[in-house]
């Protein structure tokens, strides 16, 4: 019978732990976990992320997102929530070569209610103690086609207050569209317009004794997002409840990445100012690691009621578990060398694909070498298992500029989407 009581500070707790209630478009008390963001990066951006969505948090805004990853990732965000209570996230997902991305997350909030903090309708203390632990999975997936993405996310909820607990069912849909892709030479994503829909079901939580039954409202989610020259990422969005009440949410962030190896990013949104960076460096050719932090000042709050949030996330990129990657020999290209580039999964897309391109650039973009083939044969025209390069600038003539280079394969498959992959190829020193 103590649960009953424990929903009459829920929403309070819900408010301070997580920023938002369903008031705010967020979501009802077990189901408001999948709001409070899957990793640092999108929190330092102020949760604006419904048209980027090309980490595996995407998940948790945008299941369309998921089109746009090509290798395996698994990621990890933990720490302290308001009032007390613990959050803990858990991000994966794998790549389909040309059927799209799957995805996996598992979000939990936990907190406990010592003595006096239990009250009854009348506002007297209970006492004792009692717990809340709300945990959910959603097991996600996503395509991307030429012009337009799809993802669909259904969900399990689980609440626990106390000595009771109820069970929800619920589903997400989103959809991402890529108007550049009119346009071949253009950057697929340099503007994405993000559409989701969380919770469209509008399922309950029924407790198995207090007969409470918290809703979890549809909420209607819009952005847009942009990206310039790989250094340069903003996104927009704004979220409206589709139900009888609620408020308008929305969200404003940017990312600047001024070197490969670490971004700058900042954000706003209805409850806080948020600001952080990320680190992002390779442990082997394979295997890439980006660690994020995000700080987040709630300002909505009245001041000194609620403290500024910390927030770590790690990600780890397995790039040879599913994808395509390379290896190349020597690592530093001399004048008198060839560098043989090793391409690894390219099989994965025998049969599936209409166009591939192969390109070497450096580090502000500009594209020193390219080779690329129609295919009409599959025999014949598929995508190499290596490549050699002398370090020759197949486009202006001449060689190359001392300095780091990179590598993109762009592959057109037989839906016309544009897969993309890319990384660190080698350095030129002569």
């Amino acid at each position: 019978m103590k649960a009953k009581y424990l929903l009459i500070v829920l929403p309070l707790l819900a408010t301070l732990a997580f920023g938002q209630t369903s008031e705010t478009g967020a979501g009802g008390q077990s189901g408001i976990i999948f709001e409070l963001g899957g990793s640092a990066r999108s929190l330092a951006m102020g949760q604006a992320y419904n048209a980027i969505a090309d980490e595996g948090e995407c998940m948790l805004y945008n299941p369309a997102g998921l089109g746009q990853i090509r290798t395996t990732k698994i990621g990890l965000m933990g720490g302290l929530l308001y009032a007390g209570a613990m959050q803990s996230v858990v991000t994966a997902n794998m790549p389909l070569a040309t059927y799209g991305t799957v995805g996996l997350t598992y979000s939990g909030a936990f907190s406990s209610l010592d003595d006096g903090d239990i009250l009854d309708p009348e506002g007297n203390p209970v006492g004792g103690s009692a717990s809340m632990n709300n945990s959910a999975l959603m097991v996600s997936y996503g395509k991307k086609f030429r012009y337009i993405g799809v993802g669909l996310s259904p969900k399990i909820m689980l609440g626990v207050l106390h000595d009771e607990s109820a069970f929800g069912f619920d589903a997400d849909f989103g959809a991402i569209i890529y108007p550049a892709s009119i346009n071949p030479d253009w950057n697929y994503d340099l503007v994405t317009i993000g559409v989701s829909v969380k919770n469209l079901l509008g399922s309950t939580m029924s407790y198995t004794d207090s007969g409470e039954e918290p809703a979890i409202p549809r909420i209607l989610r819009a952005g847009v997002g942009v990206k310039i020259l790989e250094m340069f990422a903003g996104d927009f969005d704004i979220s409206l409840p589709l139900g009888e009440s609620g408020e308008t949410g929305w969200y404003g962030g940017l990312e600047f990445t001024p070197v490969d190896i670490i971004s700058l990013r900042g954000g706003v949104n209805h409850n806080s100012i948020n600001a952080g960076m990320g680190l992002h460096f390779d442990l082997a050719r394979s295997v890439g690691m980006d660690i994020d932090y995000a700080f987040m000042y709630p300002y909505a709050a009245e001041p000194g009621f609620l403290d500024p949030l910390h927030k770590v996330s790690f990600n780890v990129e397995l790039r040879s578990v599913a994808g395509l990657w390379v290896t190349v020999n020597p690592s530093v290209l001399t004048s008198t060398e060839y560098a043989d580039i090793a391409v690894y999964g390219a099989s994965q897309y025998y049969g599936k694909t209409k166009r591939w391109v192969f390109e070497i650039y450096d580090k502000v973009g500009t594209v020193v070498y390219r080779q690329s083939r129609d295919v009409i044969d599959p025999d014949l025209d598929a995508l190499p298992s290596e490549f050699k390069w002398s370090g020759l600038d197949n486009m202006k003539g001449g060689q190359v500029k001392n300095g780091w280079y990179f590598y993109r394969f762009t592959i057109i498959d037989n839906l016309g989407d544009q897969i993309v992959y890319k990384g660190k190829l080698l350095k030129v020193e002569r």
